[in-house]
């Protein structure tokens, strides 16, 4: 039994025992929100009616369809034509989906199918998502009370902590990928989006030396630098999501361009979240600025490690992110590219590079 209202799917009841609402015998499209498009009526794949348009990302639009061997909804996400030719972005749509079977979780969007339209252009098969994303939510409330932003932001690092496991890190952990499923200010679970930009820690070819991948808001300083990197790269992205839920702010603001962002990332310690909302609570600042080093080894080492912070705020428990640091919170370059990078950053925000302080 499905609730339009909530979304909700029971085994059995008349009545959504959250919202009071009539419940229907299965989710049905016309029960969904979507927007005309000429797409509607098109069958991909022989099985995937287009039924309305949903949105747009920067190289893929979304559509609500149905899937007529069940006749439940799916949401299907296709490649611009523009963008479809070029190999290294259709390796990069179609990531989405190996990584979603590789992982596996229910924090995680599902991935149904894969297919291409007679243009050339690939798709994918999804499971439709009711709700809005973490961004959404920000631009709209601006900050999110504690009592709800631990457990969203707790199956979040969940779920990367999965991907993880099986070798994939996310690189684009950002709001606008942390989908809030429920009705908008109401959420009861969280969908982590958008493996399109996932590195498979077992493979290699998708990175390429002295291009930076990812959001520059969110980047960690070895992703401004275009070093290796590992699944901390996701907790320091994480940290930078946390400190902007917590706060209504990003650390680190553009001066001219998005060059300034990157550089302090890099280089400049983020302002302390109580200096912007100065009733943050101690302990949730703390776990914040342990996930957002500068220096990987100072980070937490592992999403679960997160986790059990998070966990801890709500006990006196001491946190892992009390613990003394081990080393100096300054990033070191490790490839050739990164010390050249390190050097300009430097001077772009006016510094003295180290190797010649003092």
């Amino acid at each position: 039994m499905f609730c339009a209202r909530c979304h909700r799917e029971y085994d059995a009841a008349r009545f959504c025992p959250y919202d009071g609402a009539e419940l229907h015998d299965a989710p049905q499209t016309t029960l969904f929100a979507s927007r005309p498009t000429r797409r509607r009526g098109e069958i991909l794949g022989d099985r995937y009616i287009i039924c309305g348009y949903l949105g747009r990302g920067a190289m893929a639009k979304v559509y609500l369809a149905e899937d007529r061997q069940n006749l439940r909804p799916v949401a299907i996400k296709i490649l611009e034509p523009a963008h479809a030719g070029a190999q290294r972005t259709r390796e990069r749509f179609l990531r989405e989906a190996q990584a979603a079977a590789m992982i596996g979780h229910p924090n995680i969007v599902r991935v149904f199918d894969v297919g291409q339209r007679s243009d050339g252009s690939p798709y994918l098969v999804m499971e439709y998502l009711f709700g809005e994303s973490l961004g959404d939510w920000l631009r709209r409330e601006r900050v999110m009370d504690a009592e709800l932003a631990v457990p969203v932001l707790r199956h979040a690092a969940n779920a990367l902590g999965a991907a993880h496991r099986v070798g994939i890190i996310h690189r684009d952990v950002k709001p606008d990928n942390l989908f809030l499923v429920g009705q908008p200010g109401d959420p009861y679970a969280v969908k982590v989006l958008d493996f399109g930009l996932a590195k498979n820690t077992a493979q290699a070819g998708l990175t390429v030396t002295g291009f930076a991948v990812g959001t520059v808001e969110y980047m960690s300083p070895e992703q401004v630098v275009s070093d290796l990197h590992d699944q901390r790269t996701d907790i320091y992205a994480l940290g930078i999501v946390m400190y902007r839920t917590f706060t209504g702010s990003l650390p680190f603001a553009r001066i001219e361009d998005d060059t300034d962002i990157l550089a302090q990332h890099l280089l400049v310690a983020p302002p302390p979240p109580s200096q912007v909302k100065p009733e943050l609570d101690p302990r949730i600042e703390s776990v914040i600025l342990k996930a957002a080093r500068k220096h990987p080894d100072n980070r937490y080492p592992t999403m679960d490690a997160l986790v059990e912070d998070l966990d801890r705020l709500a006990s006196d428990r001491p946190l892992l992110a009390d613990a003394p640091l081990q080393l100096t919170d300054t990033y070191e370059p490790r490839g050739v590219f990164a010390r050249r990078a390190t050097t300009y950053f430097y001077k772009r925000l006016g510094m003295l590079p180290r190797s010649l302080q003092g």
